[in-house]
């Protein structure tokens, strides 16, 4: 039994070994198939147009091979019978351990062949009988490896109407994400109060997501974007010819037309708090950003004479106290903080140049915190004057939020029962006057002939509840109006997708033009967009804009104010030109294609540029000059304008 145990374990040591080398091999030979299928899809990938993910699953499937090549003979059990054949035939023992496995060692045959197999068992030794070597497929495992990598810099070979589709769709794609993205943000800020706007709104939602998915061509995307809008179009115009609505667009843009989120008393009572914090003695905006301008130019003459080399001279100190002290008495005339100015000029006197640094910036600071107030208050100002000063007048001129308000205050004066008769005299003359002004308001004028009754008949709990009725239904017409801002909103994404994808461009190339806080200015808010901004892409649909009630929080607004004497451009100097004028002699022409105009013109030349500029400036917002073309055309006519 010895013997025979001895047998077995020489046996499944070379049968593990014998096992591991075929996994070796195995590994071998799954990875020299799985590089070969990676070269086959690689070269597949660089002719034809398969989806990148393609290269991956090739890849997986690559170590799957060599992973299961090399875990399959692992998992095999051992057999030691053909252990026993194989050693056999590999040491030429002429089945010795193989006649000895089937042989019991209790037999006197099965005894004897053990004794004669254990004589043997010395000559065997695994590790030389089955020794670890790279296979012959390791080798060309390499050279298909080397070929992969050198495949890895050749470009892929694509048709120029692949390319083409292919970008399509990504702009359309792109195109959907957005509109996607704007819609569901829109129903949440402002949800649609009518139900044909909100499904004209879920019809746009439908629309960005069936774009998203990129499945469609650029001809049926351009038809689904225009039926959309059409569709939007068309209850935009069923809302724009309700004429209370239209009062209401009306008031929005006319300057600081929409109505702020507090009430009139609220706006009141913080032009008040406005007030008294500037103080009485109220300085205007332009004094105190003269006053500005000076602490800038004082503190800059500081830190210049702090980093001369020879610092600061008697003189020089006598001078900046002199203007110190002019400043602080400017200031204390002006009703203005004055505590810094005279702490800087104690520093001032006292030679520590660090700390009236300090003072100057700190006054600049609380400087500049009063001009902010200032503006602030002059804005607020400005629209407590729009504000009508009655019913009657806040429904003419379309002011349905403040209207509401009045409403309501009306009301709850009634309900509180204090009023007196005089002003509830007062309250039916208003409540008279503003009767023809409701007409275009729907039931809000009925309610109002309500309550202007019931005040007559003396049932005040009765007219109050018809005023806040009348509340509610401007209320209502300002939800419509809201729905009518939000398709205009919508209109104009859709408008924006539609060039995105009819161009194929991105979304930020196809931007309409507008003004953001924060933003570079496009829509002509003063200002000409830069290169490559809102300018570049405008919308031809878009001919005009309205710029009433644009606030620009970087430029300070000039109004209706001198901006002093006229300016030459740089370089323009009024000089006279030297030599004579022919009236008869022809003018220096270059012959164009298409002109032939001769003779004497009698048209002045400013009047020829300014026209030329601007049918210039109408083929650049419409995209007939070529983009190459465009900054020389413009830069050409701003010229000859100067």
């Amino acid at each position: 039994m010895k013997d025979r145990k001895h047998i077995e374990e020489k046996l499944k040591r070379a049968a593990s070994r014998r096992r591991w080398r075929e996994a070796w091999t195995g590994l071998w030979k799954g990875f020299f198939w799985g590089a070969l299928l990676w070269l086959t899809t690689l070269i597949t990938f660089k002719l034809l147009p398969i989806p990148f993910f393609t290269l991956g699953w090739a890849g997986m499937a690559w170590g799957g091979f060599a992973l299961a090549r090399f875990v399959w003979p692992l998992l095999k059990p051992i057999n030691l019978a053909e252990t026993a054949q194989w050693v056999d035939e590999q040491c030429g023992l002429k089945e010795r351990f193989t006649a000895a496995l089937e042989f019991d060692g209790k037999e006197e045959w099965g005894g004897f062949i053990m004794k004669d197999a254990q004589q043997f068992l010395d000559r065997v030794h695994p590790k030389s009988l089955i020794a670890f070597n790279l296979p012959s497929l390791a080798k060309w495992s390499v050279m298909v490896l080397a070929l992969s990598a050198g495949l890895g810099f050749v470009p892929e070979y694509r048709t120029e109407a692949y390319l083409q589709e292919k970008k399509e769709k990504a702009h359309i794609k792109s195109s959907g994400e957005h509109l996607v993205k704007f819609i569901r943000q829109e129903i949440k800020e402002r949800p649609p109060a009518l139900q044909p706007t909100e499904t004209a709104m879920q019809k746009v939602d439908e629309l960005g997501a069936k774009l998203s998915k990129a499945k469609l061509t650029r001809d049926n995307a351009l038809k689904d974007i225009a039926s959309v809008t059409e569709m939007l179009k068309k209850e935009h115009t069923s809302l724009d010819q309700n004429p209370a609505l239209k009062r209401m667009q009306k008031a929005a843009r006319q300057p600081n037309g929409s109505a702020p989120s507090e009430t009139m008393s609220a706006m009141q009572k913080k032009m008040e708090d406005l007030k008294r914090q500037l103080g009485e003695k109220m300085a205007s905006q332009a004094a105190m950003q003269e006053m500005q301008r000076k602490l800038d130019a004082l503190q800059k003459a500081v830190q210049g004479m702090q980093d001369s080399e020879g610092g600061m001279s008697e003189q020089m100190k006598q001078s900046l106290a002199q203007q110190l002290s002019d400043m602080a008495q400017q200031a204390a005339q002006m009703g203005l903080n004055s505590e810094q100015i005279e702490a800087a000029l104690n520093n001032l006197k006292a030679g520590d140049i660090e700390k009236l640094l300090k003072d100057l910036n700190q006054a600049q600071v609380d400087l500049d915190k009063m001009l902010q107030m200032a503006k602030q208050l002059q804005n607020l100002q400005m629209q407590m004057s729009q504000i009508g000063k009655d019913l009657a007048e806040q429904l003419e001129k379309g002011q349905a939020m403040f209207a509401k308000q009045n409403l309501l205050e009306k009301a709850k004066q009634l309900q509180s029962g204090e009023l007196s008769q005089e002003d509830l005299e007062k309250m039916l003359q208003e409540l008279q006057k503003a009767i023809p002004e409701a007409a275009d308001y729907g039931k809000v004028q009925d309610f109002l002939k309500q309550a202007d009754q019931q005040l007559k008949n003396g049932q005040k709990a009765e007219a109050a509840k018809s005023l806040m009725a009348a509340a509610d239904e401007l209320q209502k017409l300002m939800d419509q109006y809201g729905d009518m801002q939000s398709l205009m909103a919508s209109l104009d994404n859709l408008i924006k997708a539609s060039m995105c994808v009819g161009n194929c461009m991105g979304w930020g190339q196809c931007s309409s033009p507008g003004f953001k806080p924060g933003s570079k200015p496009g829509q002509g808010v003063g200002t000409w967009g830069e290169e490559g901004g809102d300018f570049m892409y405008r919308d031809p649909g878009q001919a005009s804009f309205d710029n009433s009630g644009i606030e620009r929080p970087d430029m300070d607004g000039r109004g209706h104010t001198n901006r002093g004497e006229g300016e030459l451009a740089p370089g323009l100097t009024p000089t006279k030109v030297k030599g004579q004028f022919n009236p008869g002699a022809p003018m220096p022409s270059i012959t164009l294609r298409g002109l032939s105009i001769k003779g004497q013109s009698e048209v002045e030349f400013t009047e020829t540029v300014t026209s030329a500029q601007t049918d210039a400036e109408s083929a650049l917002s419409q995209q007939r000059v070529p983009r190459a073309y465009q900054n020389s055309v413009r830069d050409y006519f701003d010229d000859l304008k100067q």
